[in-house]
């Protein structure tokens, strides 16, 4: 049973010495107002919508009991925008109006318990089946992800322009039921993942992977449709992962002309994850933060094992990130927020 019990969601600046007193007091960046700079873990939360992707009670349990943990900002993970980009049967969708009452009583009562709250959007890709979606998949190249999933077709540009239109579509039913923020995946192998990776795009036009702006273009061309539809304001989130020490992995100049193609595209908020958010880079005494701040100067989200108050100190130190994501092993603790201050509070003492 969930500890019902509502959490302190602020602390006084008294109480630490910066510059943690800064984490636990209420802010304001883009429109975007929260208690505090902790953002949930992505959860894995696939199974609990309706067959249909609408938000069901047991999602709506789950999410406001972070926030009533204390946890300042909410992201809701990976909703489908399009029922060909499903990847789960009961995954959350925002593809269709009748996803809509369901996210509105989400925001609803996660703004109750006073959090903010953005969405993560997603495509699988060739990730997913012609039986669970409805057709067959589509990506950047014929993918075989094994007997899950059905060989993808190649895209062309009638299909790019229709999940360009579908992200779009999707941002807008995001700011109606009253999200702070979108977030377009680009990672976890999902589409826009697979476009950005050698090892699944083998085209041979502009999408394909000769450089990076090709291998990002799908990315851009979604976040540039997205801003430049009049109907929506709403702040856009970026998330990517990145591997330096794997066959095939980011350079720094890799790492660079990504975030430049994303920052000129209209990106406001940059999360990119790597397996250890605090551990250097590229074999240099910089951490994933330290270069990608070296490139963007929108916001920025801290991502990967946090999981210990000395982490999150380790983490403010550096004076760069926005927001810090958690790592669920520290969220499941019950009352995570109070052990979490007073550890804080007893190692400052």
């Amino acid at each position: 049973m969930p500890n019902t019990t509502k959490a302190t969601t602020t602390l006084k600046a008294s109480e630490l010495t910066a510059p943690l007193a800064t984490l636990f007091t209420p802010a304001k960046v883009l429109g975007i107002s929260s208690p505090n700079r902790i953002m949930a873990s992505p959860t894995k939360v696939e199974n609990q919508a309706d067959t249909d992707g609408t938000v069901t009670p047991a999602l709506i349990r789950h999410y406001t009991t972070l926030a009533r943990q204390g946890i300042g900002t909410i992201l809701v993970e990976s909703a489908y925008v399009a029922r060909q980009g499903r990847m789960h049967r009961t995954q959350l969708g925002i593809s269709e109006e009748q996803h809509l009452e369901g996210l509105q009583q989400l925001v609803k009562r996660v703004r109750q318990e006073g959090a903010a709250i953005g969405i993560r959007l997603s495509h699988a890709g060739a990730k997913t089946s012609a039986e669970l979606s409805g057709e067959y998949p589509v990506a950047p190249s014929e993918i075989n992800f094994g007997r899950d999933f059905d060989i993808s077709r190649e895209f062309d540009e009638g299909d790019c322009e229709e999940i360009i239109l579908h992200f779009i579509h999707a941002a807008e039913r995001a700011e109606e039921v009253g999200m702070d923020f979108v977030e377009i995946n680009g990672g976890d192998q999902l589409l826009l993942d697979q476009c950005l990776s050698v090892k699944f795009n083998n085209r041979e036009d502009g999408y394909g992977p000769d450089s990076i702006p090709n291998r990002m273009r799908l990315a851009t061309e979604i976040v540039q449709g997205i801003r430049n539809r009049e109907s929506v304001h709403i702040p856009i989130a970026y998330y990517f992962s990145v591997m330096d020490k794997v066959e095939d992995g980011f350079t720094p100049k890799d790492l660079a002309a990504i975030i430049r193609v994303l920052e000129k595209s209209g990106v406001n908020i940059l999360h990119p994850i790597t397996v250890h958010a605090l551990n250097h880079c590229f074999e240099r005494k910089k951490t994933l933060i330290e270069w990608t701040a070296r490139t963007f100067k929108g916001l920025q989200i801290m991502d990967g094992s946090i999981k210990s108050p000395q982490l999150l100190q380790e983490a403010e130190e550096l004076k760069i990130a926005d927001w810090y994501v958690m790592d669920r092993s520290l969220l499941a603790r019950p009352q995570w927020f109070a052990f979490l201050k007073r550890k804080l509070i007893t190692e400052q003492s």
